[in-house]
């Protein structure tokens, strides 16, 4: 739930390290689209540098009616003030954190040129972090209004700064996750009972998060027959199977809780709380190998060593991973260091790591499990404290 609670001393060191790679890169400013409406996840940026994430549900340009409905975009001067672009001026403007707000015409793209122009910038080089959220229509028409602006893909610069956290943004990481572990709590205790359905289970955890203010992204859950699967719905990522007697259900769930922070965490259950020896062999061996992530995480080392960390565990024990990545960085959405093999990226103190595996045996079925950990300049804080079993 966005609020009007981070201190703007916070967006003043973000817009200042932004300036920096703004001088670092050779170019006159930053302008960074985002999009919201609903979709919290291509609006990260937004909320980083402006406390702010479109409401309007997205919707195709129309030829000559409107451009960048739901879009927004943040411009960040290499010296001088932010400027927020946004595709209306019916916003909660006592929460943005940037004073000087343009609403669009009906055309951001338009907007966003004019909005150039009247800084002084409507000849620079200009880096572009589009990301997820900068669909093609728009983008060709922002390049044809801009038509006197060279600009530079430097779509990973805000998720750059957005890796390291300050003890502000731990703190609201650890309130995240409390409403992650309550929410992850009530999902466990009702895919637990036998003739609940996965859509009970995702209700539950709901139940918990929304009344608590948060925005669910996404719950990708699977069962019985299915568990080899990231999840076996598609829209939504869950079913209303009911789950037998002995079904496995696992959940990887991710919300965002408190100022846009989110958890990302994963537990499994079996319907009916009566475990095979042979699940019992293979959940065990998925916590054991993300509790041997969870050990190795600490300053200096590189993403692949988690990774093998991880991956030394399930192999040692016979089960096999169900998708090749061991974990990344999350806050304010996802990002790096991913744990694959061969990344050389290094953990650093601040960093906000989750650490997971989907694994299993196809005649068992497969898990999945997954913890979240605050950096620190000594030691790795564990936050996703729920329960790995009830």
């Amino acid at each position: 739930m966005l609020t009007n609670r981070t201190p703007i001393e916070e967006y003043h060191g973000r817009w200042s390290r932004a300036q920096a790679l703004c001088k670092a890169n050779g170019v006159e400013a930053l302008v960074v689209w985002g999009k919201g409406g609903g979709t919290i996840d291509t609006a990260f940026d937004l909320i980083y540098l402006a406390n702010y994430c479109p409401t309007f549900p997205y919707i195709a340009d129309l030829p000559n009616v409107w451009s960048g409905i739901s879009h927004a975009a943040v411009i960040i001067p290499a010296t001088g003030e932010p400027v927020l672009v946004t595709d209306t001026d019916a916003i909660r403007s006592d929460f943005v954190a940037i004073k000087d707000i343009r609403p669009g015409n009906g055309f951001l793209p338009d907007s966003v040129a004019d909005t150039l122009k009247s800084m002084g910038l409507g000849a620079s080089r200009i880096g572009l972090v589009a990301g997820a959220s900068l669909v093609a229509n728009i983008y060709r028409r922002l390049v044809t209004v801009c038509k006197d602006i060279e600009f530079v893909d430097m779509d990973m610069a805000i998720e750059s700064l957005r890796n390291i956290k300050t003890p502000f943004e731990f703190q609201l990481l650890r309130e995240a996750a409390d409403v992650g572990n309550a929410a992850m709590l009530a999902m466990m205790k009702s895919a637990s009972t036998a003739g609940t359905t996965e859509a009970d289970a995702v209700a539950a955890a709901y139940n918990v998060a929304i009344r608590r203010g948060s925005a669910i992204i996404d719950a990708a859950c699977a069962s019985g027959p299915h568990t080899k699967l990231y999840s076996d719905g598609m829209v939504p990522q869950w079913t209303t199977r009911t789950l037998a007697p002995g079904d496995i259900f696992h959940c990887d769930m991710y919300g965002a809780a408190v100022e846009g922070y989110v958890w990302d965490f994963s537990r499994t259950v079996v319907a009916g709380g009566t475990w095979t020896a042979r699940q019992n062999e293979v959940y065990d061996g998925a916590i054991a190998a993300i509790e041997a992530g969870v050990a190795a995480c600490r300053p200096g080392v590189t993403a692949s060593d988690l990774y093998k960390a991880v991956h030394d565990v399930l192999e040692g024990r016979g089960i096999f991973c169900g998708y090749p990545i061991h974990g990344h960085s999350f806050g304010l959405g996802w990002g790096g260091p991913w744990l694959v093999p061969d990344n050389e990226m290094k953990v650093e103190a601040g960093m906000a790591i989750a650490i997971e595996c989907m694994a299993g045996c196809d005649d068992v079925g497969y898990v999945k499990f997954e913890h979240n950990l605050l950096v620190h300049g000594d030691r790795s804080e564990l936050i996703s404290t729920c329960p790995a079993r009830l």
